[in-house]
């Protein structure tokens, strides 16, 4: 078992420090090691350097941080990077827009990484290259979902998923490296409080269904659909960067046997939003479930008249292929490397999420303290 990032030598060079996981991995580093952090996060200019250390905050001025401009797309994004200096690498930096086109995502997640890889494997002190991926890296396969690598007959929804398992072939390549993979399940909300800080695809369905605009569902009611909170993403992240074994992969995720199918969430979802008043006297009615053709045909149709229910299925029809494809997901191994660490109960988060998101209005109130249901 590796000892990793837990030493006062040891200097963690973190991509993406300013996105969601980003961040919370490096607060959480900061919390639970002793290693310096180099905060790689991308700026072209004075302006957008600014805005960038804003963002940071308080990791900004923590003494154990320091903050690195830089752009993947560049041709060697790292040259200003002291190879001799790092001893571990946190790659979180991505386009993670399920809309991405074809040359963004190969740019910025699959050259990206490969220019990481190569500049990680010239530093001679390095221990642990660690790299977040997607669950969705494993494409529209049925079934068993295991933790091993996943061979080129895979589909993909989107470009987006296509991108991040071309990254991981990259590191599957290099068994010279002490790498990780860490297949991210989708972030429903912060903890189990139900505060959401980034709202992604579930989030713009469940408005739409709250303010009765969507009919129709794409989707099999048996598709399990896999949720997690930041704060188990971050925990299980760390700990496996610090102590699990070399070239693992592992799921981040609710395990198949304990995954909510769509079905069940739509159910679950219409019974908190019975809890408000605005909502119960709509009557709106639970969507249909609908085949990827005729959802097709209604984002298309949609889209001739733009606005925001237009906008909102565009941003839902690049995951939807995914919501008629019934996955397994096996977390033995990450289960194991965790000491037993499990994800959040989904109803009970599920629950909280959608109270919170009616309360907050999708992000656009501030509730009364203590008035969150």
């Amino acid at each position: 078992m590796a000892e990793t990032g837990a030493g006062p030598m040891s200097v963690t060079l973190l991509t993406g420090a300013d996105g969601h996981i980003g961040m919370v991995l490096a607060r959480w580093l900061l919390e639970h090691s002793d290693s310096e952090l180099l905060l790689y996060v991308r700026a072209t200019d004075d302006d957008e350097r600014g805005a960038k250390r804003e963002k940071l905050g308080a990791l900004a001025g923590d003494s154990r941080c320091r903050v690195i401009y830089g752009d993947l797309r560049d041709a060697d994004p790292f040259a200003d990077i002291a190879r001799d200096e790092i001893t571990d690498v946190m790659h979180c930096a991505a386009v993670t827009n399920f809309a991405v086109d074809r040359e963004a995502a190969r740019a910025i997640n699959i050259d990206g990484t490969d220019k990481l890889i190569t500049f990680a494997a010239s530093c001679p002190g390095l221990r642990r290259f660690g790299f977040v991926s997607s669950l969705y890296a494993v494409g529209l396969r049925n079934g068993v979902v295991a933790e091993t690598a996943i061979d080129n007959s895979a589909t993909f929804a989107n470009h987006y998923e296509w991108s991040k398992w071309s990254a991981e072939a990259l590191l599957h390549q290099r068994q010279d490296l002490p790498w990780q993979i860490y297949r991210v399940a989708t972030i429903l909300g912060e903890d189990n409080s139900g505060v959401v800080v980034q709202q992604n695809v579930i989030h713009n369905t469940l408005r739409l269904l709250y303010y009765g605009l969507l009919s129709v569902i794409p989707g099999d009611p048996d598709t399990r659909v896999y949720m997690v909170t930041t704060e188990f993403v971050a925990s299980a992240i760390g700990r496996l960067f610090l102590d699990a074994g070399d070239q693992g992969i592992f799921h981040i995720s609710d395990a198949g046997d304990d995954a909510m199918t769509l079905g069940a969430i739509i159910g679950s979802v219409y019974e908190s939003f019975l809890g408000d008043p605005r909502f119960a006297r709509q009557r709106i009615l639970k969507p249909l479930f609908c085949d990827q053709e005729s959802f097709d045909t209604l984002v298309e149709s949609t889209s001739q008249f733009g606005g925001a229910v237009s906008q909102a299925l565009d941003s839902i029809a690049p995951f939807a292929p995914q919501l008629y494809s019934d996955k397994d997901v096996q977390t033995n191994r990450s289960t194991e490397a965790l000491g037993g660490l499990r994800t959040p109960n989904s109803k009970e988060l599920l629950s909280a999420v959608s109270n919170y998101l009616v309360d907050t209005r999708w992000g656009l109130k501030t509730p009364e303290r203590g008035n969150v249901r």
